[in-house]
C-alpha cells in the first residue's frame, strides 16, 4: 500500500539528525498529489476486510483516514509552513509516526481476527507498507523509522492477540517481518536504478549545456539543408562568419550557391554527391565563401546526411562551417618559408660543391705531389718532412670529407653503398692505421674479434671503416697513457635470413667525460668543453657523423664514461651475412702498380693537377696526353686512340659533363666502340656521381688523390667497373 506521505529525498544524514538536503515542503507537496491514490487503495482493502471484520470497525477506520487526509493533513501543512526546515523535519517525523499508526489499523484488526483471510489481508497490507516506506523514506533514517515502528508493532501484537504468545503467533510475525528484508532489498535496487537514471539525465543535460556552450564559444557556423526543397537553415554564428548581423540574412536560404566561390563549387558538389552515394561517411571540403562585403573567406565545410524521405531519398543534411582563414594564411606563409628554405638549401649545396672543388683542387696538388715524392729516394730527414706534409694533407682531407658528409646527411641526400665485404678485413684496415698513431703516442693498441664476428657481411664497408676510424682516432687523441681497445662481436639472428647484430666497442683510458657532456656529445661541433677544443683540436664533427651513419644503417651508438678514467663507445649494426659466392661477384683483383703500354687522355685545367697525375702515372708506364678543357678533349679524341679518358668535371670553355656527352654522341653516331671515361674531379657529392652516370662516364675518381688512390682508380676504370651507384637511399 502507499505510505501516508510519500516524500522522495535526495539523501539523509548518516546520523539520522536534521538533513538539510531533505526539503519538507517539497515532500508535503508530493504527498498531496498522491492523496487520492492512497484513499482509493485504502477503500479497496476496506472492501476486502468486510468479509472478516464487522462493518462498524471498517467504516470507523475509513472515517478516521478521511478525517486525517482531509482535515489533519492541511492543518499539518499550515503548521509546517511556519517552521524552519530543521524544526519542520522533526515535526514531520512525529506526524508520520501518527499517520503510519492510523494506516496500520486495518492490518491490526485483520491480524487480530486470526483467520487465514485476516492474516492474508494483514500480511499483504503490511508488506506493501514496508516496501513503500523503504522506497520513499529509505534515504532518511528518521523518516524511515517513524513509518516502520507502528507497522512492526502491529505485526508483533496482532498475531499474539489472535493466537496467544506462542509458536503460531511467532511464525506469523516472523514471516510478515521477513517482508522487511525483501522491501529493503527492493528499495535499494529501486534507489540505485532511480539514481542511475537521474545521473544519466543530469549527465545528458550537462552534456547538452556544454555542447551548446562549446558550439557558441567556437564560433562555428551550423546549418541544416533540406535537399527536397533545396533550402538551408543556419544559426547566427554561420551568418556572423560571413559578416551578417542576426536577422539580416533571410532564413531559410533558398539560393546558397552564390555564397560559394565559383572555383570551389564543383569540388563541393562532387563531395556531396560522393557522400549521398555512400562512398564517404561525411563531406569534408575546404572552400571559399563570399562575405557580405564581397570578399571571400576560407572555411572548412563538413556535413552528414541524417534523414531520408519515406521513399528512401536523401532528405536532411546537418553540418558545420569552420573559419580556417588564419590557418590558410599560415599555410601560405609556411609555403613561402619552405620555398625560401629550399632556395637557401640549394644555394648552400652549390656553395658546398664549389668550395669542395676549390679546396680539393690545391689539396690534390699537396697530397699528390707529396705521395709522388715519397715514392722517390729520400734521405731520412727529407722522408720525415714529406711524411709531415702527407699527414697534414690527410687531416685536412678528412676534415673536408666530414663537412661534406654532414652537409649531405642534413640535406637528406646521403646514400649508403651496400655490398658484400669481409668484416675482419675492413676493420683490420682501419685499425692498422690507428695502431701506428697509437704507438707514436706510446699507447698500447688492442684489437680482438669474437668467433661469430668472422666472415662476410652485407653493408657499406667504407662507412663502417669511417665509424671505427673516427672512434679510434678520438680514443687516441684524448688518451695520453694506457691503451685503446677495439673489440668486434656478432650475435646470430633469431631467424634465418634476418640480419646479425654486429657490435663494435672502442674503449680508452683517456680523460673521459661526465653525464652532462654525454647528453650532448653526439651533436655537431661538440667536444667535452672549450678547453678540450683548444688542447686537442678537431672540428667536433666526428661523433656527429658516427651517430648519423649508425642511424642510417639502422643501428644505434652509445657512450659510457667516467671523468678521468676513460670511455667506451658501443656501436650496434644490423648486418646480413652473405655467402662467399655472393661476395665474389663484386670483388676484383688488386690494381697493379705497372699498367704497361696504356694510353690515357687527361682533361684537366689546373696545371698543378696535371703535373701531379703526370708524376704518378708516367712512372707506371702510362702514355699520357694532357688537354686543358673539355673542348680540347673532344677535338683530341679519336676512336681507338686512347684506352681511358680522365675527365675533370669543372673546366673552362666546355665542362667535363658536356664533353663526355659529346664524345658519347660521336661514338653512337659513328658506331664506334665506347672508350672508357672516368670522371676525375673534386666534385665528390652524390649528385655529381649521378650526373657522371647520366653523361656517360664509366667510373669516378675523387680528388684529392694519393698515388695509391689514383692507381687503384685507373685500374678499376680499365677493368670497366661502373660508377658506384647507391644501393639504397638513406632517409
Amino acid at each position: 500500500m502507499p505510505p501516508p506521505k510519500p516524500p522522495p529525498t535526495d539523501r539523509a544524514s548518516a546520523a539520522g539528525g536534521p538533513d538539510r538536503s531533505f526539503d519538507v515542503r517539497t515532500s508535503r507537496a508530493l504527498g498531496r498529489t498522491s492523496r487520492n491514490s492512497r484513499l482509493l487503495f485504502a477503500a479497496v482493502y476496506a472492501t476486502l476486510a468486510l468479509s472478516i471484520l464487522p462493518l462498524w470497525q471498517v467504516c470507523l477506520w475509513v472515517a478516521v483516514l478521511i478525517v486525517w487526509e482531509l482535515v489533519t493533513e492541511p492543518l499539518l501543512d499550515w503548521m509546517i509552513e511556519r517552521l524552519s526546515n530543521d524544526d519542520a523535519i522533526s515535526f514531520y517525523g512525529v506526524a508520520n509516526l501518527l499517520g503510519s499508526g492510523l494506516f496500520s489499523g486495518l492490518a491490526l484488526m485483520a491480524l487480530t481476527e486470526g483467520s487465514p483471510v485476516g492474516i492474508a489481508v494483514g500480511a499483504t497490507w503490511m508488506g506493501g507498507a514496508f516496501m513503500n516506506a523503504f522506497v520513499y523514506f529509505g534515504a532518511n533514517r528518521r523518516m524511515l523509522w517513524s513509518c516502520l515502528i507502528p507497522g512492526i508493532a502491529v505485526v508483533l501484537v496482532g498475531p499474539a492477540l489472535a493466537h496467544g504468545v506462542g509458536l503460531t503467533s511467532t511464525l506469523i510475525s516472523t514471516l510478515i517481518l521477513a517482508a522487511l528484508v525483501a522491501a529493503q532489498s527492493y528499495a535499494l535496487d529501486h534507489r540505485a536504478v532511480v539514481r542511475q537514471l537521474a545521473d544519466r539525465q543530469i549527465a545528458l543535460t550537462d552534456m547538452e549545456r556544454r555542447l551548446a556552450i562549446a558550439v557558441e564559444a567556437s564560433g562555428d557556423g551550423l546549418f541544416e539543408a533540406d535537399l527536397t526543397n533545396d533550402e538551408w537553415t543556419t544559426n547566427n554564428a554561420w551568418c556572423a562568419m560571413l559578416g551578417y548581423a542576426p536577422g539580416e540574412m533571410a532564413s531559410p536560404i533558398r539560393e546558397w550557391r552564390p555564397f560559394v566561390h565559383p572555383d570551389d563549387l564543383a569540388q563541393m558538389e562532387q563531395d556531396y554527391r560522393a557522400h549521398l552515394r555512400g562512398e564517404i561517411p561525411h563531406t569534408t571540403t575546404e572552400l571559399r565563401m563570399r562575405c557580405k562585403d564581397g570578399s571571400y573567406k576560407w572555411v572548412l565545410n563538413r556535413a552528414r546526411l541524417v534523414s531520408w524521405t519515406p521513399e528512401g531519398r536523401p532528405w536532411r543534411l546537418v553540418g558545420t562551417n569552420i573559419d580556417i582563414s588564419a590557418r590558410k594564411a599560415l599555410e601560405h606563409q609556411l609555403e613561402s618559408a619552405r620555398d625560401l628554405a629550399e632556395s637557401a638549401n640549394r644555394a648552400k649545396s652549390i656553395f658546398v660543391a664549389n668550395m669542395s672543388h676549390e679546396i680539393r683542387t690545391p689539396l690534390n696538388g699537396v697530397i699528390g705531389v707529396a705521395g709522388a715524392l715519397a715514392r722517390t729516394k729520400l734521405t731520412s730527414a727529407q722522408r720525415e718532412m714529406v711524411s709531415l706534409v702527407q699527414s697534414s694533407g690527410q687531416v685536412l682531407e678528412r676534415m673536408l670529407s666530414d663537412i661534406l658528409d654532414q652537409a649531405k646527411i642534413e640535406a637528406g641526400n646521403f646514400q649508403l653503398q651496400v655490398a658484400p665485404f669481409d668484416l675482419r678485413e675492413e676493420i683490420d684496415a682501419a685499425a692498422e692505421l690507428m695502431r701506428a698513431r697509437a704507438e707514436e703516442k706510446g699507447l698500447a693498441f688492442h684489437l680482438s674479434y669474437a668467433d661469430d664476428a668472422q666472415g662476410l657481411f652485407e653493408g657499406d664497408a667504407m662507412r663502417i671503416r669511417q665509424i671505427v676510424s673516427n672512434l679510434a682516432s678520438n680514443a687516441i687523441k684524448f688518451s695520453s697513457t694506457g691503451a685503446v681497445t677495439v673489440t668486434v662481436d656478432a650475435t646470430a639472428p633469431a631467424l634465418d635470413g634476418e640480419a646479425a647484430q654486429v657490435t663494435l666497442k672502442v674503449s680508452d683510458t683517456g680523460i673521459g667525460f661526465d653525464a652532462e657532456t654525454a647528453d650532448r656529445l653526439f651533436g655537431r661541433f661538440v667536444q667535452a668543453d672549450g678547453s678540450i677544443s683548444r688542447q686537442f683540436g678537431g672540428s667536433g664533427l666526428g661523433l656527429a657523423i658516427c651517430r648519423s651513419l649508425t642511424d642510417l644503417m639502422g643501428g644505434r651508438i652509445e657512450a659510457v664514461a667516467a671523468l678521468g678514467t676513460g670511455s667506451t663507445f658501443t656501436v650496434e649494426l644490423p648486418l646480413r651475412r652473405v655467402a662467399m659466392a655472393e661476395a665474389r661477384a663484386g670483388r676484383a683483383d688488386a690494381p697493379a702498380g705497372d699498367f704497361g703500354k696504356v694510353r690515357i687522355l687527361l682533361a684537366e685545367d689546373h696545371p698543378t693537377n696535371q703535373r701531379v697525375v703526370q708524376l704518378i702515372l708516367e712512372p707506371a708506364g702510362v702514355e699520357l696526353t694532357i688537354v686543358n678543357n673539355g673542348q680540347e678533349a673532344v677535338e683530341t679524341f679519336a676512336p681507338g686512340r686512347f684506352d681511358l679518358i680522365l675527365m675533370d668535371m669543372q673546366m673552362p670553355v666546355m665542362d667535363g659533363l658536356t664533353a663526355t656527352g659529346a664524345i658519347r654522341d660521336m661514338e653512337r653516331e659513328a658506331g664506334w666502340t665506347p672508350t672508357r671515361i672516368a670522371m676525375f674531379t673534386a666534385n665528390a657529392m652524390d649528385e655529381h656521381l649521378t650526373q657522371a652516370v647520366e653523361a656517360g662516364a664509366n667510373s669516378h675518381i675523387a680528388k684529392p688523390i694519393t698515388p695509391e688512390r689514383l692507381l687503384a682508380g685507373v685500374a678499376a676504370a680499365l677493368r670497366d667497373e661502373p660508377v658506384a651507384t647507391p644501393a639504397r637511399a638513406a632517409t
